[in-house]
């Protein structure tokens, strides 16, 4: 186990990035109408990051072929945007990395696409609320254990199902650092994370079981029961005074 821990300079370089992450997913949430297809947001991110300075972090990594995560309705994570076209009520998923300068940053946000004709608001909320508990249990010395227990007992009180496979993960150089950090105690639990350390917290929480699949891209993973799925997701550093948000994707949720 190594965690990197970052200068101040780099730092407010991943603060930088983290903004222009921001702006990509604000390029993306504009064009989220009926009508438009996944395609054509991968097409905005890229651009997007172009514009930024940037490039995605996604696009190669392990062979991904898009710049974004773009997963609807019961889609959980890593899926690759295709034809699609959005119809008004459906629930969108965007996870986005951009590399700038050096350094990864992450997030993800889910929206519904015009009116919540499907009442899926409760499930974004909750989930958003333990995504803000995982974040506000970070400071200097904290066990990652502690975090992710943050997140599971704010979801565990909403009776929302945590996607337990899917976790979040130390960012920087790299787009995926050290330790794991789960949305239940579990793994790296006992690792501290001194000042200067960056990670990505990101629960992922749906309404129905746990179980789920993988299409045949190898890539796109969805519930098996057709349930819904909600995912958020911040890049954050530890500091003496508490977490340090990267990506503050309350700006365009």
């Amino acid at each position: 186990m190594s965690i990197n821990i970052k200068t101040s300079a780099e730092l407010g370089i991943m603060a930088d990035g983290g903004a222009r992450l921001i702006e990509i997913f604000r390029a993306i949430k504009q064009q989220l109408v009926p009508g438009t297809t996944l395609k054509t947001l991968d097409n905005i991110a890229r651009k997007a990051a172009e514009q930024q300075g940037g490039q995605p972090s996604f696009l190669g990594y392990r062979d991904y072929p898009a710049a974004i995560c773009a997963s609807v309705n019961h889609g959980i994570v890593h899926c690759i945007p295709n034809d699609y076209q959005l119809q008004a009520g459906d629930l969108v998923s965007i996870d986005c990395g951009l590399f700038y300068q050096g350094f990864h940053t992450d997030a993800a946000v889910t929206w519904i696409v015009g009116e919540d004709i499907h009442h899926y608001q409760p499930l974004l909320d909750q989930t958003y609320r333990s995504l803000l508990a995982g974040v506000n249990a970070v400071q200097a010395g904290v066990k990652v254990g502690e975090i992710s227990s943050a997140i599971a007992e704010t979801l565990k009180a909403t009776q929302l199902t945590i996607m337990k496979q899917f976790v979040g993960h130390g960012v920087g150089r790299d787009l995926h650092e050290d330790p794991i950090v789960p949305n239940f105690v579990g793994h790296d639990k006992n690792v501290v994370l001194p000042a200067g350390s960056v990670i990505a917290i990101e629960p992922i929480a749906g309404r129905g079981t746990e179980d789920y699949g993988v299409t045949g891209d190898r890539w796109s993973t969805f519930t098996t029961d057709r349930e819904p799925v909600a995912h958020f997701e911040m890049t954050v550093a530890v500091t003496e005074a508490g977490a340090r948000i990267l990506t503050p994707i309350d700006q365009v949720i």
